[in-house]
């Protein structure tokens, strides 16, 4: 494990990403607090709105390249995801004022997530955390950054099932979504590489994690750090003849308390995951639907400075 690094950084001009959407709406109150709070000390800052995944990464860019101090996330994982390239490429701190549905970012680094003021006076605090990323590369050539996990087969489709709904939010929200996903709940054949040890299984998903949670807080790999260099792999077993009782009791398991003891998880460590399978499975990236398998996943070591507790 790789020594934590720390430092701390003087706060400029701050260009925010905000999702008023995120949260079910709640995003836009949390914003409104936020740069209520950094008026009140006098800090520069510009807050750029997307429309879409793909605007709010360019507004990001463009702040970048406009010599911003820091970046600044007002929404939930998703929108973090959205803003990593132009923060590890430029080297520039990032800001997370959680207000999402999941907020998993967050949470990993000790981020209050129900306390806009204190988030804020973080990264006013200007003390940061390195962090590591993960990169997922896909067949079509595309790449795409994540700072939590990469979820795959049914964990993709809870996430996706999740943006759907409206009410609850937080762990209710992704129990809500996982026990309306479970019907359509789909075995498919993984193949799986982790660096130089291979495995082919049933499973309903395989998560890649950088971080011990998901879906607010539910601990799929709960020894996964986010400053070791490696990912926690996790494969949910599907055999051919499971009994809906013990589907259950996992799922339940997965919820509200811990996986480890529980044989239809299997877990694995290492730098590089490549993923096969079939039928084909979608992947998401931090909550969101971003491409299918086959890909490849590797960490990128020390990627990325937040602003965080000390």
């Amino acid at each position: 494990m790789s020594a934590r690094r720390e430092s701390t950084s003087t706060v400029g001009h701050l260009a925010i990403v905000a999702n008023p959407t995120s949260g079910h709406g709640s995003a836009q109150r949390v914003l409104e607090a936020a740069t209520a709070v950094l008026r009140g000390h006098g800090v520069s800052h510009e807050v750029l709105i997307g429309d879409s995944r793909q605007q709010s990464a360019q507004l990001a860019e463009s702040a970048a390249e406009r010599k911003a101090d820091a970046l600044v996330v007002v929404g939930g994982d998703g929108t973090v995801q959205t803003v990593l390239r132009a923060v590890s490429s430029r080297r520039l701190p990032l800001g997370i004022i959680p207000a999402g549905s999941g907020n998993d970012a967050a949470r990993m680094l000790d981020i209050p997530v129900d306390d806009v003021a204190r988030a804020v006076g973080l990264i006013l605090d200007g003390h940061t955390r390195r962090i590591d990323l993960g990169r997922a590369s896909f067949s079509d050539g595309t790449e795409e950054l994540f700072c939590t996990i990469a979820a795959t087969g049914f964990d993709a489709a809870v996430a996706e099932r999740a943006g759907e709904i409206s009410w609850p939010s937080g762990r209710a929200l992704f129990a809500l979504a996982a026990l309306r996903q479970l019907p359509k709940l789909n075995r498919h054949h993984y193949q799986v590489r982790v660096d130089d040890v291979e495995v082919e299984t049933d499973a309903a998903f395989t998560a890649i994690a950088n971080s011990p949670t998901y879906g607010a807080g539910m601990r799929i790999a709960p020894h996964a750090k986010v400053d070791d260099g490696l990912f926690d792999i996790v494969m949910g077993a599907h055999p051919r003849r499971l009994p809906r009782l013990a589907l259950l009791r996992g799922l339940a398991q997965l919820l509200y308390g811990s996986v480890e003891k529980n044989p239809l998880f299997t877990d694995m460590r290492g730098r590089e995951v490549e993923l096969y399978c079939d039928p084909q499975a979608d992947v998401s990236l931090d909550g969101e639907i971003v491409g299918s398998l086959p890909g490849v996943f590797d960490v990128v070591a020390e990627a990325i400075d937040v602003f965080a507790p000390h």
